[in-house]
């Protein structure tokens, strides 16, 4: 079982740094003379790593994120400028999340990558970044916003895991006893 605050940090702690890096990449390489793929390899590095963490948090193995980070390099390589293109990798980081790393039944995890990413990229979306630093701002926001997957959400797949971890052998034997003791 994993630590609450483990996940909660370290998105944090990525979300700053990716927004380091790209104030960085943006103000050391040109913000307006910059290739699109340039932008779209950094979104892209950002989703993978945080894939990856996630991964890590939720025991899977990571053979079951390349498929989607593929799909999510290609969509990038062939379109880096559409608009769809954004979209996109918040879409894949919904699939890897809700339906790789802490899968719950369909329903309930539209609804709530719908709250946690799509809140997340509406609301970098309305703030709409122009510049490099707004844009480093936007993706430190994005982050804040996916930190609270793991305190709204995640504290239901923590009891769903301590309970499987629990021997049914000695749940019968206290409910057994719960029994016994009401007589």
């Amino acid at each position: 079982m994993i630590s609450a605050s483990r996940p909660i940090r370290t998105t944090l702690l990525l979300g700053g740094l990716s927004a380091l890096v790209w104030l960085g990449s943006a103000w050391g390489l040109g913000w307006h003379w910059s290739h699109p793929m340039l932008h779209w390899s950094a979104v892209w590095i950002m989703t993978a790593f945080y894939t990856l963490f996630m991964v890590r948090w939720s025991r899977r193995g990571r053979a079951e994120i390349i498929f989607p980070l593929v799909v999510l390099g290609l969509w990038g390589w062939y379109l880096p400028r559409a608009p769809g293109t954004l979209v996109m990798a918040l879409v894949i980081l919904s699939w890897v999340r809700s339906g790789v790393c802490f899968p719950s039944p369909t329903g309930r995890a539209l609804m709530r990558e719908a709250l946690i990413c799509g809140g997340g990229g509406v609301l970098v979306a309305v703030l709409a970044p122009v510049s490099a630093l707004s844009w480093a701002l936007g993706i430190w926001l994005f982050f804040l916003v996916q930190a609270l997957f793991f305190v709204v959400f995640e504290p239901d797949a923590d009891r769903a895991a301590a309970r499987m971890a629990e021997d049914p052998f000695e749940r019968a034997q206290r409910r057994a006893e719960e029994l016994l003791a009401q007589e």
